[in-house]
């Protein structure tokens, strides 16, 4: 018959060692994603200012040396506001670093201007009249460049991308006239779109060959943990199996000394046997615990089921912890609506019992009390046992729930160690109720006690 437990408990530190590796493969793909994404954005800009700086520096250089020549012929001209003559109009030119350049009057006329294609003058007009590029320095703007035949007429047809800049006209230290002038830059526009493109897709495929090479990494730094975790469950399961037989020959030997007539006359060594019985105990029961928990991350842990009354199973363990409850004054209280009758393992019930109400006892002052309530209820179509151990003791810190389940955690190292126990007591807890594949949970207060709710399928 296959020991579905074992299955299940493997599947799960498979799923945990799957998120650790998935881990690391994310922080590793994490850093080598930061810095491809960094280098591309360093060089994406570096390109961006370098080509775009030289577009600027070329149509500033153009416009400097132009509005120079017509700032010669202003001051030499009686009537700045006429259309300068021909030898100006000749020193201009349409070239690759100009697409279109405009002289507008200070009365809006139009004195000199050409462009390399009509469809452009009548929106840099519009532009203008909106004082789109006065005092702006250098503008970016887009412009249909082409009307498409086949369109109709006013259809705009192609866009292009232009920057323009402009410079006054002056007389006398008084504003004569404003000099246009653009040049298309769609290549140098496109070119970085296409830049982009490029550079996130090839981000993209380093991504991905920067996730290749983590899980890889990963893989192989999680193969020493995954091996280092099973000699430590071996070495734990093991050690405390082989200290069980000598153990139980020391509390033999010691409990054949504690019969010997002459024991009772020296004082001094009977309480020195005892002293080491109550050790013997603790060892016997800290080994006890480690073996269960190594069992229990094997998936070795198999229930037992049989029928009983889980009531009579609560009031006997309240029964067995009663000395205890009564030598701080703590009243145990069992509360139940009726008689639940269970299929479950009887053993593993009961020292889930022992387990809670004894640690709600050690935690709680004396006069207080302990209530252990009792319930079932239908859920999906099932039966579900409802358990719940509630204290008024010390409580427990916000920052300590997360842990208390762990092994050999221990809120307050010094008060564990006068109350007693190894801080392994809600650990094998939580392995009970995991086997029966139930839930634990825990909500405390400091100072106003602490309930924990145990739900088991039955």
């Amino acid at each position: 018959m296959l020991n579905w437990r074992a299955i299940r408990k493997r599947q799960l530190e498979a799923d945990l060692f799957d998120r650790t590796r998935r881990k690391l493969t994310w922080q590793y793909s994490g850093v080598l994603v930061m810095f491809l994404s960094l280098f591309v954005l360093i060089v994406y800009t570096l390109l961006y200012l370098f080509i775009w700086n030289d577009q600027y520096h070329r149509l500033n250089t153009l416009a400097n040396s132009e509005i120079e020549t017509l700032q010669r012929w202003a001051d030499r001209d009686g009537d700045p506001n006429r259309r300068p003559p021909r030898e100006i109009e000749d020193a201009f030119s349409i070239s690759s670093d100009q697409s279109f350049y405009y002289l507008i009057a200070e009365n809006r006329n139009l004195q000199l201007g050409n462009e390399i294609q009509p469809a452009l003058r009548p929106q840099v007009m519009a532009y203008i009249d909106q004082g789109r590029f006065l005092g702006k320095g250098v503008v970016k703007v887009a412009l249909h460049t082409v009307v498409k035949p086949s369109a109709g007429e006013g259809v705009p047809g192609e866009q292009g991308r232009f920057i323009v800049t402009a410079r006054e006209l002056t007389k006398k230290g008084d504003r004569v006239g404003t000099l246009y002038i653009g040049k298309e830059v769609t290549f140098q526009h496109e070119l970085f779109r296409w830049l982009l493109l490029l550079l996130l897709a090839l981000a993209l495929l380093f991504f991905l060959l920067a996730l290749w090479l983590s899980h890889r990494m990963a893989r192989r730094a999680i193969v020493p943990i995954a091996q280092a975790y099973e000699r430590q469950r071996e070495f734990v399961a093991d050690a405390s199996h082989e200290l069980r037989t000598p153990l139980s020959v020391l509390l033999s030997s010691i409990e054949a000394l504690q019969l010997e007539e002459a024991l009772e006359r020296e004082p001094f060594a009977r309480q020195m046997l005892n002293g080491m019985k109550e050790e013997v105990h603790s060892i016997t029961k800290l080994a006890a615990g480690l073996l269960q928990l190594a069992r229990s991350d094997s998936g070795e842990i198999v229930l037992n089921r049989s029928r009983f009354q889980l009531n009579e199973a609560a009031a006997a363990v309240i029964r067995k912890l009663q000395p205890l409850a009564q030598a701080k004054d703590i009243a145990v209280r069992l509360q139940a609506d009726e008689a639940i009758e269970v299929e479950w393992d009887a053993e593993k019930m009961n020292q889930l019992f022992v387990l809670l109400i004894d640690n709600a006892i050690k935690y709680t002052p004396k006069h207080g009390r302990v209530d252990v309530r009792l319930a079932e209820r239908g859920e999906k179509g099932g039966r579900l046992l409802i358990l719940e151990v509630q204290d008024n003791g010390i409580g427990i810190d916000p920052e300590a729930l997360p842990r208390i389940f762990d092994r050999f955690y221990r809120q307050d190292k010094t008060r564990t160690r006068q109350i007693g126990g190894h801080g392994l007591g809600l650990a094998i807890a939580k392995s009970i109720v995991e086997a029966g594949r139930g839930t634990i949970h825990v909500e405390s207060e400091v100072g106003a006690g602490t309930t924990f709710r145990v739900k088991l399928p039955l």
